[in-house]
């Protein structure tokens, strides 16, 4: 049995993040039902932004976050489609939403509308800037509220460069596996209690948490944006081989100083006064990087991960993006898979961050979305409405 199984999710949400929580829910084994608007998630018409293909059967970038859901759409400016979504939420664990609150007061969905109607409800929400505050109500986006707000554009580039061009969805994401996570604990407390709770996250707030050490280096006079000569120390830090890729030093015992200079075949370093000593090695970062620099550029990055392994010195090489799903650490862990669809499209997708021994991580399934509506039919015969009736809502745009 996996961890949620029985547990139903209704999703009002677009985007990344509230889908991207629902679909990590589907994966642990939760029902999640996922509604729309009549012209359905926006997100659905968004590929070109990650240069995903887009075909009558395969649009990945959209399954990315909505795989192993069904789909259903009501139009909530009706009576009939109103109904509809409170008898869906009459049978509902957890109702996930990532709407503004005055969207939602309007469609009678806020937690203060619902609670006292479905008290074992476990009402979810993705927040932009919290619900407190000047900025409650502004419209939050993963590149304004997590990436901007917080310093990770600007403090994270280059000094004297501009900020960063980061990628979409770090801060959607990392939002979903907390909001997951939170959404786990209500219902736990529900067993124990009877009763549902409150659950939202901020992009705002997960940025915050997420570069806490940032937050604390700044508070603490640290300044930013920083060039890489002004490192944490030299062994924290990147270096280009000769082939032109990059590495990343972590070694961040200064015991094992002598021992890394050894292997990069320049032992005398750790005889040099200005490193030789464990404050002398922090106030000269500068002058050893520049050192190193020239070191690292006479072999390839390939070789230089190499002798570091041989001697058990952390470090990393730098990826691309691309190289990401062909790694045989990330295949042997089942943290990516490919897939095709029924049109012979390729994809990668990513599995959820989170294993379980009740989940075989190379047997997760992989049920792609498909159009908008595709399980309304199901769906309302599941609350109890007949064929009759399924057909007049049809008929009056109730639901498509």
């Amino acid at each position: 049995m996996k961890p949620l199984e029985g547990i139903k999710v209704v999703e009002l949400s677009t985007m990344l993040a509230g889908p991207m929580t629902a679909r990590l829910l589907a994966e642990w084994g939760a029902d999640v039902i996922k509604v729309e608007s009549m012209n359905g998630d926006p997100w659905r018409k968004q590929y070109g932004t990650s240069l995903s293909p887009y075909t009558e059967h395969a649009n990945p970038n959209f399954d990315m976050q909505n795989i192993n859901k069904r789909f259903v759409a009501f139009n909530m400016r009706t009576p009939e489609g109103k109904e509809a979504m409170m008898k869906l939420l009459a049978t509902a664990d957890v109702f996930l939403t990532n709407y503004r609150v005055q969207a939602l007061e309007q469609m009678g969905l806020t937690y203060d509308q619902l609670k006292d109607q479905f008290p074992k409800l476990v009402h979810a929400s993705v927040l932009g800037y919290g619900s407190e505050g000047a900025e409650k109500n502004r419209p939050g986006y993963d590149y304004t509220a997590f990436c901007a707000r917080t310093g990770f554009l600007r403090d994270f580039a280059p000094a004297g460069g501009p900020p960063i061009m980061t990628v979409a969805g770090v801060g959607d994401h990392s939002v979903a596996i907390s909001l997951a996570g939170g959404i786990a604990a209500a219902l736990f407390k529900r067993t124990k209690t009877g009763v549902g709770d409150k659950v939202d996250v901020s992009l705002l707030q997960m940025g915050t948490y997420i570069f806490t050490c940032g937050i604390l280096n700044g508070f603490n006079g640290r300044e930013y944006p920083r060039d890489r000569y002004n490192c944490a120390h030299a062994c924290s830090n990147t270096y280009q081989g000769k082939d032109g890729e990059w590495i990343y030093l972590a070694i961040v015992d200064y015991r094992r100083f002598p021992e890394f200079c050894g292997c990069i075949g320049h032992p005398e370093l750790a005889e040099d006064p200005r490193f030789s000593t464990q404050n002398a090695y922090y106030a000269n970062k500068a002058d050893l990087t520049k050192i190193l620099d020239e070191v690292f550029k006479e072999q390839t990055v390939e070789y230089w991960h190499k002798i570091l392994n041989d001697h058990d010195l952390p470090h990393e090489i730098c990826y691309h993006f691309k190289d990401v799903p062909y790694d045989e650490q990330v295949q042997a862990n089942h943290y990516t898979y490919f897939h095709e669809y029924q049109d012979g499209t390729k994809t990668v997708f990513t599995n959820g961050p989170v294993h379980f021994a009740s989940i075989d991580p190379a047997k997760i399934p992989c049920r792609e979305s498909r159009n908008v509506g595709s399980d309304t039919k199901e769906i309302l015969e599941e609350l109890g409405y007949s064929d009759d009736k399924i057909q007049k809502m049809y008929e009056g745009k109730d639901i498509r």
